[in-house]
């Protein structure tokens, strides 16, 4: 069955971001995203996945797919799933997570020696007199050597990063989840609103039929003069309005069946056939207080709790501008080695000898340096000062965020468990609604065939009795709209028992 009871909420997304210690805060970075872009991320304790985060080539690639649904109705069930794997807003938040745990991995690169390799090439002439010679001096050096720098201490400006990262990260991861939700969402939505449209055009065709049923009979009581002309041209009129309801019924069809195709993630002209929902796939009657189901949406929905991890990076932004009026102290150490060489001649050749003689010299030394760096910038035009001002107020905006959308989770909740409880007493009555309309046209056609009722009662009957259906069909179409809104509302967990999986019984 549908069930709404506010089972499967997802408080296991929520525990964390919403209690003050956080389990998952030493993750390695491999387990801090989702394996799959249809899959919920979930913090875990444990030791990373070896495989670690989904490579580009492991990405699924839409556009390359051919979509195709034969082989019979396709279910609730597989359409969600489908929707998962494809739809373009689920993969942007998955990538979006992905680029939070790549953006925490810069953040802690920062704690981590910055080890380099330099080299300095250079060549040196000088021409100068001497004795009444015109000297010259060349000299080349290579001074090739391994530098190591680490910054030894920043009053907390890493570690202030490295937290907004990391509630950057874990915002982000639920955001990811709640797009699933989201995807799950439209896709029930889509998938009952078509089925809605087809129950609309079902009644349309029995309305149809009831409306040429009608006729029939007019037309053989008008031969028997018990019916005038303008009985018929009533009967007439109403079998015309009945097909124009039913090509009405048609344009729905085709509206509803885009929609769900594109809350699917693929072109809205795709054929599709869907399983169609029975009295068994509806949702069973709320028993839970609404107090209860808030108190699960505060707790479990993904949303809030990347609100509430948005206020932690902002936090971590306060901490770190403000840190930016201390002083920095950093290590600094080099190994290397010098190699020169040293040439020195005349112009002019040595007395007794043709040529000129080149005097040389090559040295190589071994050089190393180790020592402690400072630096405190005193003033820069308040920059500084206006950081902090900045972060400051941003904080303060997301902690507003944070409680607008702790307001909108209790009224959006307040709302679907409500419209659940009213739809689901307006679909009882419609079945009553329903037979007893049925059993009033069967009644009135019984009277009219024997001249006991009027082609005006007969023709209400009529429509009373498509009424009837129409409101059974919107109550049950709109029961399990907000059935699906409550879910999502909640924060419940994808719902995926939610929906018929296989033709009815």
């Amino acid at each position: 069955m549908f069930r709404i009871a506010a089972t499967g909420i997802v408080s296991a997304l929520l525990a964390t971001g919403c209690a003050s210690e956080r389990p998952y805060a030493d993750v390695d970075l491999d387990d801090l995203v989702s394996e799959r872009q249809d899959r919920p991320w979930r913090p875990t304790t444990g030791e990373a996945d070896p495989t670690g985060a989904p490579t580009d080539s492991e990405r699924p690639d839409a556009a390359e797919e051919t979509v195709r649904f034969d082989g019979g109705p396709t279910s609730l069930l597989r359409l969600i799933d489908f929707a998962l794997d494809r739809r373009p807003e689920t993969r942007a938040a998955w990538e979006r997570a992905r680029v939070a745990a790549a953006e925490l991995g810069i953040a802690r690169g920062a704690w981590y020696p910055v080890l380099g390799l330099e080299a300095d090439f250079y060549y040196t002439r000088e021409i100068f007199p001497a004795n009444g010679f015109a000297l010259e001096s060349d000299q080349v050096a290579l001074v090739p050597q391994i530098a190591l720098n680490y910054l030894l201490l920043d009053f907390g400006r890493r570690e202030a990063n490295d937290d907004a990262a990391r509630a950057r990260l874990f915002a982000a991861n639920l955001d990811f989840n709640r797009a699933l939700q989201r995807t799950v969402r439209q896709v029930q939505v889509g998938y009952f609103t078509l089925d809605a449209a087809l129950g609309r055009n079902e009644a349309a065709l029995r309305n149809r039929e009831l409306a040429e049923t009608v006729l029939e009979m007019v037309e053989r009581q008008v031969t028997m003069g018990l019916a005038t002309a303008p009985d018929l041209l009533l009967a007439r009129q109403e079998l015309a309005r009945a097909r124009f309801d039913l090509e009405a019924t048609v344009a729905e069809i085709l509206a509803a069946r885009g929609d769900l195709l594109t809350a699917c993630g693929v072109p809205a002209n795709v054929p599709i056939e869907i399983v169609r929902i029975t009295d068994r796939d509806l949702p069973e009657a709320m028993e839970r207080r609404v107090e209860d189901v808030i108190d699960v949406a505060l707790r479990g929905r993904p949303d809030l709790g990347a609100a509430i991890e948005t206020v932690r990076a902002a936090a971590a932004e306060v901490r770190r501008a403000e840190a930016a009026f201390m002083p920095q102290v950093g290590f600094e150490g080099s190994v290397g080695y010098t190699w020169t060489e040293f040439d020195t001649g005349t112009d002019i050749p040595v007395p007794g000898s043709s040529t000129t003689t080149y005097p040389s010299d090559r040295t190589s030394t071994p050089i190393w340096t180790v020592g402690v760096s400072g630096s405190w910038i005193i003033f820069e035009g308040y920059i500084r000062e206006n950081a902090v001002r900045a972060a400051r107020s941003a904080q303060r905006a997301a902690e507003a965020d944070l409680e607008a959308a702790r307001l909108d989770a209790i009224g959006e909740t307040w709302d679907a468990y409500f419209r659940v409880q009213a739809y689901r007493r307006q679909y009882e009555f419609g079945i009553a609604l329903v037979r007893s309309s049925e059993e009033a046209f069967e009644a009135v056609s019984s009277a009219y065939r024997e001249g006991l009722a009027t082609i005006t009662t007969l023709v209400q009957a009529e429509r009373d009795l498509q009424g009837s259906n129409a409101t059974f069909i919107d109550a049950r179409a709109e029961l399990l709209v907000a059935a699906a809104d409550l879910a999502f509302a909640a924060g419940s967990e994808f719902g995926r028992s939610t929906a018929p999986d296989g033709p009815p019984r």
